[in-house]
């Protein structure tokens, strides 16, 4: 960290200190954290920013890390920036009526924030705490994940972790995760990500370089999903991967077979891509077909199924475990009802499904086929339908 506490209480902040006799005099002084009250020691060297440890590594519980090279260089670049924009910064804000000490405080529009740059994993239960303890002293808590909880990074599709995922935010009509890499100065926005398995998460990325960052953001782009790569994905599963043997994927097929579904060929608008999709832990392919096993018989085009029956049935789904649902500390509008009436509705957009009227929906001719040619056209041909009406609806 860059600032400190003196025996009377005083605070010091490194940055204004540009002397280094004036720094190394504080090497002998005793100084302390304003957060733990534990004793810190200054740290100067040639290879890593000149910074205060704690003495004892257990010593800070507060934000439940140790600060590395990473942080701090991230943290030191975001605060520069913001300094440069005018926004007033301020370095290690440390608030005693929490008893929390954030990494930068501003002001914007009347309003104030702590950004709070996260690099290492901490619990859920930690990020609550903090995020509530901001929000009880009227502060906006703004977490930046560090680009180092990023595995194999890829703009399409990445690895997210549940810990990454519980920073989802909603800004501009789009869903976001916030990352900074300090190494390449570029902050990163990862929009509307949507799972396409447990593990799998389709993306849409911007990326911005920190020089070229003013105030606000610019506008961010629309969703933008990679189909064929989806049914790509999506097939994989379908073929390989469901056959497994895994006690979800075993519970999986038995239900599949008893409603006399095949997994190679289930209908094309089985396992699609829906925009909250992401608040599902289960995949696409097991939520999806379970609706149409609980609530639509494949089979009868002339029955009418109503939307609280729908609701009803993956309720039950939910409580037996068969669905899981993620936790959004930061989404506090959105329900699992939301995602399925907007599937529902998504299928009434491409014929799928009609709405007789509102909320009572209506199973439209399907073709049931055994073919792996003519299932592959049919998906292609559906694929399609897709993509344009979600570019339409942009």
């Amino acid at each position: 960290m860059f600032t400190a506490m003196t025996e009377k209480g005083s605070i010091i902040n490194l940055f204004t200190m540009r002397d280094k006799e004036e720094l190394k005099a504080w090497k002998n002084i005793p100084t302390y954290c304003p957060e733990c009250k534990g004793r810190v020691i200054l740290k100067m060297g040639t290879k890593k920013i000149t910074h205060f440890a704690h003495e004892r590594k257990d010593c800070c519980s507060g934000n439940g890390e140790a600060e590395s090279s990473y942080h701090l260089q991230g943290k030191l670049q975001l605060y520069q920036k913001l300094l440069q924009v005018n926004l007033q910064p301020e370095l290690e804000p440390y608030y005693p009526e929490i008893k929390q000490r954030g990494d930068i405080s501003f002001i914007l529009h009347h309003k104030k924030y702590v950004i709070e740059f996260q690099c290492a994993v901490i619990s859920p239960q930690l990020v609550k705490k903090r995020t509530d303890g901001y929000r009880k002293i009227n502060i906006q808590p703004i977490w930046i994940i560090g680009f180092n909880q990023i595995k194999k990074w890829n703009p399409i599709k990445l690895k997210l972790t549940a810990f990454i995922f519980q920073f989802l935010t909603f800004y501009q009509s789009q869903y976001l995760l916030p990352i900074y890499c300090p190494f390449n100065k570029v902050f990163y926005l990862l929009h509307n990500p949507i799972p396409i398995s447990v593990s799998q998460t389709f993306i849409s990325t911007s990326s911005y370089p920190l020089v070229k960052l003013e105030k606000s953001l610019p506008k961010i782009p629309s969703m933008n999903i990679h189909y064929s790569y989806w049914r790509e994905l999506l097939n994989r599963q379908k073929t390989k991967d469901l056959h497994y043997p895994t006690k979800t994927n075993d519970h999986f097929l038995k239900e599949l077979y008893a409603g006399e579904l095949h997994p190679h060929f289930l209908p094309p608008f089985i396992g699609i891509p829906v925009k909250e999709g992401f608040l599902f832990e289960t995949p696409p392919l097991f939520w999806q077909a379970y609706i149409f096993l609980d609530s639509f018989c494949l089979n009868d085009e002339k029955k009418i199924y109503p939307l609280q029956k729908v609701y009803d049935f993956f309720q039950k789904r939910i409580k037996a475990g068969h669905i899981k649902i993620r936790e959004f500390p930061f989404l506090e509008n959105i329900e699992w009802k939301t995602v399925v009436k907007h599937y529902l509705q998504m299928l009434v957009s491409i014929q799928v499904l009609e709405e007789v009227k509102p909320n009572f929906f209506r199973l439209l001719h399907q073709k049931k086929i055994n073919n792996y040619e003519r299932q592959t056209q049919e998906e292609v041909l559906f694929y399609q339908r897709l993509k344009n009406m979600m570019i339409s609806n942009k």
